[in-house]
């Protein structure tokens, strides 16, 4: 802090608001914000969440606390008797022992009620208000979160200058139904504001590490929340400059979400993952090893095949939370946050494959959530625009009322996360053995790879099928012009692959915008011809990929 011209770093206005720091880096910091407009009222904004949650304790916890038993009285007068009879035979001093333990035993539990009840909500609040400065100071740019849950793992783009949804429609609704934000679900105002609506709650505030730099610390903030879906949450924030690293979410019904930032990843103008190059190769070249050859002491391609198909065999690849790593001696297969008996069911799909390690690890955050509830009807898609309101009231009028809706809607949101579950898979597979990689394989390693890949295309195949089926004629009732006949160009099929992916990506945007989940910036007029020319990219799509891959 020796350039007058630095702002403080992470945490020094927190620690000069708390008088944590030494002399001298007070007095740096004290001269700073006199001459520094930005970081003064930054401060003012901890002042101010401080003196809220002050204030509160003051006009709603304490009345809430007992009445002492009695009044303090002046103990002068008394301590004055005892000087005098210090000398006097038989006298006992039990009674002041005993006076003297009950008031330090009141004052122990005085401090730990404020301890356990007040200061982790205003170090909470105090550590979030800094955090959400902090991004506020940030650009405005597109950034990309990593979105895991028990059934997928999805890369999303977040644009706050829109603030449009960035997850999946169905994992939207749920987040809605508490009030969070889910244009920016990473996000600390995000959290704080859930935080904040919340009618009974519980914080904890810890330090742990980074877990992307072990080295560096993190604050983690917990809330437990007594109402709602989201039964608890957590949320790391960077020690040295409060920016949020992850944030995970743990539903009454035992589900749980994980959101990640993605550093440094590109963005692209949609909300799909950025195209890749197939034609290079995203990994070395690795031959496969020869029938005939003693096995090396490396793990190599064929065993980080083998233990691929196992996991596909078991539908593994399809939205569980495992990774596959080929690592020196070892094809290492680990994952966090699968139940037990999932993991033992994994474990058993590769015990006896050759260099394999598991490590299954345990999640940061094991909250105690109640029993399972029943199942509740999902709540009606949000409704956008007025044009979307019309064309969705012509859907209800041709499916036959509200309920049919609702049923309908439920349907083809169901057979989109299917779908979309296979074109991820489809295409991790293909980022993770591209052309040039593929071309160095033995052709029984080959045979493994386009095995598993067919029986992706032939699962999309029939679902978009089943898409089509289910859609077109509900989209020919309100108004879809019959699409022009599509015919996807057909070279390696790793390139097909990203070709399936970004057309079913369409489909899941456009199929949200027609159910009214998602304010659309399209003439509502043209969504159904849109998602029926979508429908039919789609298909030609699978079908290219299919000729590619062989059937």
């Amino acid at each position: 802090m020796s350039n007058p011209a630095q702002h403080p770093e992470g945490g020094a206005l927190l620690r000069y608001l708390d008088g944590e720091l030494g002399g001298r880096d007070a007095r740096e910091v004290q001269k700073h914000i006199e001459a520094c407009w930005q970081c003064r009222t930054e401060l003012e904004e901890l002042q101010a969440t401080v003196a809220e949650c002050m204030r509160y304790r003051k006009n709603v916890l304490e009345p809430l606390l007992p009445e002492p038993p009695f009044a303090w009285r002046d103990l002068s007068r008394g301590f004055a008797e005892i000087d005098a009879r210090q000398a006097a035979p038989g006298f006992s001093f039990a009674w002041l022992k005993y006076g003297v333990a009950a008031a330090a035993a009141a004052a122990v539990v005085c401090a730990a009620v404020y301890e356990l009840q007040y200061a982790p909500s205003v170090r909470a609040a105090t550590l979030l208000k800094q955090a959400e400065a902090t991004v506020e100071r940030q650009p405005q740019t597109p950034h990309r979160i990593r979105v895991r849950t028990k059934g997928q793992v999805l890369l999303r783009t977040v644009d706050r200058r829109h603030g449009e949804p960035a997850l999946p429609v169905a994992l939207a609704a749920r987040f809605e139904a508490d009030r969070y934000d889910v244009s920016d679900p990473l996000s600390p105002r995000s959290f704080d504001r859930w935080r904040g609506g919340l009618s009974g709650k519980r914080d904890e505030v810890s330090t742990v590490a980074d877990p992307e730099r072990p080295a560096e610390n993190c604050y983690r903030i917990e809330t437990v929340a007594d109402a709602g879906d989201i039964a608890s949450a957590a949320i790391l924030l960077r020690a040295r400059d409060f920016s949020p690293v992850e944030s995970k979410f743990q539903f009454r019904d035992a589900d749980w979400v994980e959101f990640s930032e993605m550093a440094d990843s590109p963005v692209g103008s949609d909300d799909s993952p950025v195209a890749t190059r197939m034609e290079t190769p995203l990994r070395p070249a690795e031959p496969s090893r020869p029938a005939a050859e003693a096995p090396r002491p490396l793990a190599s391609v064929t065993d980080e095949l083998q233990v691929l198909s196992a996991l596909h065999q078991i539908g593994a690849d399809l939205g569980d939370p495992v990774e596959v790593k080929l690592s020196g001696e070892h094809v290492l297969v680990s994952g966090v946050g699968i139940p037990p008996a999932r993991q033992r069911q994994i474990q058993s799909a590769v015990n006896g494959l050759p260099h394999v390690e598991v490590q299954f690890g345990v999640p940061e955050q094991q909250a105690a959530v109640a029993p399972p509830q029943q199942d509740s009807p999902a709540p009606p898609p949000t409704r956008g625009a007025t044009g979307e309101t019309k064309l969705q009231a012509r859907l209800e009028e041709q499916l036959g009322g509200r309920a049919e809706m609702e049923r309908f809607g439920s349907r083809v949101l169901d057979l989109n996360e299917a779908l979309m579950s296979r074109a991820y898979a489809l295409r991790s597979l293909a980022q993770r053995f591209p052309a040039g990689s593929e071309a160095s394989m033995s052709a029984a390693d080959r045979e493994t790879l386009h095995a598993m890949a067919r029986e992706h295309v032939s699962a999309l195949a029939s679902q978009s099928g089943s898409m089509e089926r289910v859609l077109g004629p509900v989209l020919k009732s309100v108004g879809a012009a019959t699409p022009a006949q599509h015919a996807a160009a057909s070279g390696n099929w790793q390139g097909s692959a990203e070709d399936v992916f970004r057309a079913s990506r369409r489909v899941e945007v456009l199929l949200s915008d027609l159910l009214g989940v998602a304010a659309s910036q399209k003439p509502a007029a043209g969504l159904p011809t849109d998602l029926q020319s979508a429908l039919a990219d789609l298909e030609a799509s699978v079908a290219a990929c299919q000729t590619a891959v062989g059937r």
